[in-house]
């Protein structure tokens, strides 16, 4: 009896892993899919720099500024999930800035 209850709680954790798993996965490909999409943010925003610093265009200056802040706010919006997860964890998470 008792190793039918260890083999039914064994049972349950192989699930609850294939299930992380999966998760973990696509995370995997959203941060993929994320990274791919910033690097050709960071693109138009630095070519947009360049346009704004050779020529006074408003609509440039405006969109350059608003991206800024975008960005500062998704990594504030980062830092916050990574404190979160740290106090749950234990774990130290720190971003590191790409220059």
């Amino acid at each position: 009896m008792a190793e039918t209850a260890i083999t039914a709680v064994l049972s349950k954790f192989g699930e609850l892993a294939s299930r992380e798993a999966a998760v973990l996965v696509q995370v995997g490909n959203d941060i993929m899919l994320l990274r791919d999409r910033l690097e050709w943010l960071q693109a138009f925003v630095r070519d947009a720099d360049r346009r704004r610093r050779l020529a006074s265009d408003d609509f440039t200056r405006v969109w350059v500024r608003q991206t800024r802040d975008v960005a500062f706010d998704a990594e504030d919006a980062l830092d916050h999930f990574f404190h979160k997860v740290s106090h749950r964890s234990g774990h130290h998470y720190t971003m590191h800035t790409v220059p």
